[in-house]
């Protein structure tokens, strides 16, 4: 073969391998959603007015039955947690305070094709909650989406502290 031709097409093979392929980086953050969590205080005053803020919490949390930590004595006032794509709910273990806490989110997986490179993505509809414990007094359900669609502050759930200092 002609070397003035070979050398040409080898440039242009190189040249399609890099940049024909789409950025890793960038299928990674699209094919990875979290549902959110804000702890709040609920406080009743003594003329009996409730007023509801964020609160800022001493958490540690990990998946039931993991050794790994998600949060390890993490101050916050929310935290992101991943869902189980392979069963319909995901239990977490969560500690504030050192008072443990354990609750259950049972949840639709949706399976989205993204592209040939990028694979599925997984996203959830979130059925219901299950909380047993001491230190959560009520969880509302903000949002039922956990998807990418969402801002990154959306929150899904919010867990409550009820003070009453009425006397």
């Amino acid at each position: 073969m002609n070397r003035k031709i070979f050398v040409p097409i080898i440039f242009f093979a190189i040249f399609l391998i890099l940049f024909a392929c789409d950025n890793d980086e960038q299928c990674r953050k699209d094919n990875y959603v979290m549902m959110k969590i804000g702890f709040y205080k609920s406080v009743i005053d003594s003329l009996g007015k409730q007023k509801n803020s964020e609160n800022s919490v001493k958490v540690t949390v990990k998946g039931a039955d993991r050794d790994l930590f998600i949060y390890k004595d993490s101050l916050v006032t929310s935290i992101a947690l991943p869902l189980n794509k392979l069963t319909n709910f995901s239990t977490f273990e969560i500690s504030f305070n050192d008072t443990l806490e354990t609750f259950t989110v049972w949840h639709t997986n949706i399976e989205e094709y993204l592209s040939f490179e990028c694979g599925y993505l997984t996203t959830f509809t979130i059925d219901s909650i299950q909380n047993n414990g001491f230190y959560t007094d009520s969880i509302s359900l903000i949002n039922k989406s956990v998807n990418t669609q969402n801002a990154e502050n959306t929150q899904n759930f919010q867990f409550y502290r009820h003070y009453d200092y009425r006397k």
